[in-house]
């Protein structure tokens, strides 16, 4: 799968997670070029995705444009540069305007059906525009939260499934809980209210812990890097002895598996020693870009509240 998109968005997300701005700064040059890339070819109606093959096309177009979103609007909650404010904010509207009308989220088109999955970046973006100062209808989370409700399990509330209405044969697994929709559920609960203490944080937080992060075993391979990053940012609000757990066996595992020297220093490979769960799709940079992400998260996330009111 090919996303000129995606990949220009989450490697500036990862020199943005170190502190790097289009303005300032080492990578000052490449994140401008990357700024400048995305809103180069940003559509009239505010869509950042640039088309590739029609296999791409089919299934990246909403992951990528809210992968760029994400990363305009944290260039521009950075900055307050007004040179990239319009077109941070239409990309947001876009996003708005491209939300399922029935299902609430959203999935691979505009206002065609949803899955926890795309909607979880899609939340990210509200989020970080919220943050910088954008406008994002309160509407919108009214729908977010009616798929976050439908995704829950009835009895248990604090697992998520990737697509509750799945209903053939072939996508009916996406009605089963995983830890990965989990991580990316509650990440959204974060995002539209809850607090670390909810009742169901606290379970869901303990039932990811049964799943620490582990590369397995060539005939029973556990690396799934998305689901690390979504889980690490979790985990890092949940805090305290959860995030130390956490933490603890994801950080030497990222270090120890990093590529020291060769042509692919400071990468992390897609499919060896233990194939990632999408290396196949995403390739090396995705791998490499959602792993730093994860070590960044000290350094990319406000808290969501003040813990000392709490």
């Amino acid at each position: 799968m090919r996303s000129t998109t995606a990949a220009t968005a989450l490697a500036l997300l990862s020199f943005q997670g170190a502190g790097y701005t289009h303005r300032q700064f080492k990578y000052e040059s490449v994140c401008k070029g990357a700024v400048d890339s995305l809103l180069r070819s940003q559509q009239s109606n505010g869509d950042l995705y640039q088309r590739e093959d029609e296999f791409s096309n089919a299934n990246a177009w909403l992951y990528s444009h809210a992968m760029a979103t994400l990363a305009l609007c944290e260039a521009y909650g950075m900055t307050q540069d007004e040179s990239i404010k319009d077109g941070a904010q239409r990309a947001i509207n876009f996003l708005v305007d491209s939300q399922d009308p029935e299902g609430g989220g959203w999935r691979y088109s505009p206002r065609v059906g949803s899955d926890t999955s795309v909607t979880g970046w899609v939340m990210m973006s509200f989020q970080s525009a919220e943050l910088a100062g954008l406008q994002v209808p309160k509407d919108v989370y009214v729908k977010i939260e009616r798929w976050l409700e439908n995704s829950q399990m009835r009895d248990a509330p604090y697992l998520y499934r990737y697509n509750w209405q799945a209903n053939t044969p072939s996508t009916e697994h996406g009605r089963i809980p995983t830890p990965v929709m989990t991580s990316v559920g509650l990440l959204m609960r974060l995002y539209t209210g809850w607090k670390r203490d909810h009742p169901n944080m606290r379970r869901g937080t303990d039932w990811l812990l049964r799943f620490l992060p582990a590369e397995g075993t060539p005939n029973n391979p556990t690396r799934d890097t998305y689901y690390w990053y979504y889980a690490t940012q979790v985990m890092f609000h949940a805090g305290g002895e959860k995030w130390k757990a956490w933490y603890g066996d994801l950080y030497p595992m990222l270090i120890r598996t990093q590529l020291p020297d060769g042509d692919w220093a400071g990468s992390w490979d897609p499919l060896t020693p233990i194939p990632d769960a999408w290396g196949e799709y995403g390739g090396r940079l995705y791998v490499t870009t959602l792993n730093l992400l994860s070590l960044e998260v000290y350094y990319r996330h406000l808290p969501l509240y003040d813990a000392t009111a709490e």
